[in-house]
């Protein structure tokens, strides 16, 4: 009979992604985050495999605890068109807080491992088709609500409202200059119209 964990897997899966998040995938060591983990290299192999299928496990991780909560915001009892202004709001204010400045972890991953890693690049991929259908649930919304345009196709502006809330991520990563990120914003719903 197997031992159970001595520590809590989504804890250690926690602390290896903002040690990936923090230092990109090539320049993080497996002492980095068997630290990080708190846990024995051997433990840490046994239970994820190699740093490879432990940083596949960090990004469905994040899919699973970070991108799923737009996804539930889809579901939230609002105004389709608040909604979204809420998820774009909130982009702006975590760019502005001192220690969220390291952007998207899906957006890090796709820059750094995706073009030459097949694997890194479906699970990035799935989180950003989560992402498309929460903005492509609030758009069709917000059309029958009548605050959002019925000109173009719901599914073409879910993925507009995906590649705006990205890049605010990323431009706050090199400046974290609220106005400039708010202007992005405002264009961005401005669109929507």
């Amino acid at each position: 009979m197997a031992r159970p964990k001595a520590f809590d897997i989504d804890v250690a899966l926690g602390s290896a992604m903002d040690t990936f998040w923090s230092h990109g995938y090539e320049a993080t060591s497996l002492s980095d985050l068997v630290s990080a983990m708190g846990i024995s290299k051997s433990s840490m192999y046994e239970t994820f495999g190699s740093k490879h299928d432990l940083f596949l496990a960090t990004i469905e991780h994040y899919v699973r605890t970070v991108t799923s909560q737009i996804s539930g915001a889809a579901h939230i009892n609002a105004p389709a068109r608040k909604v979204i202004r809420a998820l774009f709001d909130r982009a702006v204010q975590r760019m502005a807080e001192p220690n969220s400045r390291r952007g998207c972890y899906l957006n890090n991953c796709a820059v750094e491992v995706s073009i030459r890693d097949d694997d890194a690049a479906s699970r990035v991929a799935n989180g950003l088709n989560l992402m498309e259908d929460a903005f492509h649930t609030l758009v069709q919304r917000g059309q029958r609500e009548g605050s959002i345009s019925a000109a173009h196709d719901a599914k073409s502006l879910a993925r507009f409202l995906v590649s705006s809330l990205n890049g605010i991520l990323v431009m706050g990563k090199a400046q974290a200059d609220t106005e400039k990120l708010y202007d992005v914003v405002d264009i961005t719903m401005a669109a929507l119209a």
